[in-house]
């Protein structure tokens, strides 16, 4: 399978989605994926397709960015794991746990699609402290519309940070 991160680019790019923060409704929007929302304690999201066919269905009872990441997820479900006929991807909302390898894989596609490593490391350098501080990735986490511990991943998994 292609590199998570070049993937992501090359959607970014494909979809002019080049400003911070990423309108991931806009490239699901573009890419032909209807997105539902809708109450609900037992599920973050769901991808169902069949055929050419593609719908979301997200949480409102999640925070915005919870939502953000969830369509991020759900759209590497799309772009990472294409599956003909029917097929239910299903992320329950228990946040802590990552199932598989496909969900592992999509949760790096949405870490990677909301926060493109080239944008981030530009912010990163701005700083004149190479350690940073909760408020700089409160600072971050606000710009890119994530929450602060989604952020401290990225920053950890792209070596930008000894947080």
């Amino acid at each position: 399978m292609q590199n998570i991160e070049e993937k992501t680019e090359k959607i970014l790019s494909y979809y002019g989605a080049d400003s911070i923060p990423v309108n991931v409704c806009e490239i699901a929007k573009k890419a032909n994926v209807l997105i539902k929302y809708a109450p609900s304690k037992e599920f973050s999201g769901l991808l169902y397709r069949k055929d050419n066919n593609a719908f979301m269905a997200i949480s409102s009872s999640e925070s915005d960015v919870r939502q953000r990441f969830t369509i991020a997820h759900e759209l590497g479900h799309f772009f990472l794991h294409p599956q003909k006929g029917t097929f239910v991807e299903f992320r329950d909302n228990e946040k802590n746990i990552a199932r598989g390898m496909k969900e592992v894989q999509a949760n790096k596609f949405a870490a990677a699609l909301l926060m493109p490593r080239k944008l981030l490391e530009k912010d990163v350098k701005s700083f004149k402290d190479t350690d940073l501080t909760k408020s700089t990735i409160k600072f971050l986490a606000d710009k890119y519309h994530v929450s602060e511990e989604a952020m401290t991943f990225r920053l950890m998994n792209l070596n930008l940070s000894a947080v």
